[in-house]
């Protein structure tokens, strides 16, 4: 695979850094381009829904990756995701994947009877909720889906501490899964400490974008 371009197009700055470390360690011949709009996630909570002026500017900013000669397009917010899920291949001539498509993907794949969504924000939560429980639908398949919410893992924290808030959290959790899913990218540093300290899959949305925009970009099946 020649040198590629990879934009990830953020609403958060804390989603930048575990989807660029994902890209680089799927993609090492890859170079990373951020594209940010730190406002998309605090004027979407005002509006209370997404709007056609919110919609237009993660449009707007897909279209200018793709202008930019992006090799691949990933949205790192998955609130956002509806904007990438929709667009046409064959017409962008790169793959343009939302944040948590291919996690979801990988999620049903797994078949799992009870799945465990972990968030910092109910908006995400309800939202991921909502996309995940569609995928399974168009599987032809059906899952009970549990969201956990765990406000403190919304600030900026040291990988150490996140994940201890993750963990304590899942450790709470009551009712049985088979596969936890964590449904933001600034959660994803804390997925490696939380498989050592769980007998279930844990996936994460970076890892598992990365590793498709590679498929897509080399030309190897799913």
């Amino acid at each position: 695979m020649n040198d590629v371009k990879i934009a990830l197009i953020s609403a958060t700055p804390l989603a930048i850094a575990p989807a660029a470390a994902a890209v680089s360690a799927a993609i090492p011949n890859s170079t990373v381009w951020n594209l940010l709009d730190d406002r998309l996630l605090a004027d979407l909570k005002q509006q209370g829904e997404m709007t056609e002026p919110l919609a237009a500017r993660m449009d707007i900013l897909i279209e200018s990756a793709l202008a930019g000669g992006a090799d691949g397009v990933l949205l790192t917010c998955s609130q956002y995701g509806v904007r990438a899920d929709h667009r046409d291949p064959a017409i962008d001539g790169v793959g343009v994947f939302s944040a948590d498509g291919p996690l979801f993907e990988k999620t049903v794949s797994l078949a799992p009877a009870n799945v465990l969504l972990v968030a910092s924000l109910d908006s995400a939560a309800a939202d991921s909720t909502v996309r995940l429980r569609a995928v399974f639908a168009a599987a032809g398949t059906t899952t009970n889906i549990h969201s956990v919410v765990v406000p403190a893992a919304s600030e900026p924290l040291a990988t150490p501490e996140l994940a201890a808030h993750l963990a304590a959290a899942i450790a709470e959790v009551s009712e049985a899964y088979d596969v936890v899913v964590l449904a933001q990218y600034s959660l994803a540093p804390a997925a490696e400490a939380l498989r050592e300290n769980t007998t279930v899959p844990v996936l994460d949305g970076p890892s598992v974008a990365a590793a498709r925009l590679r498929d897509v970009i080399d030309g190897s099946p799913r």
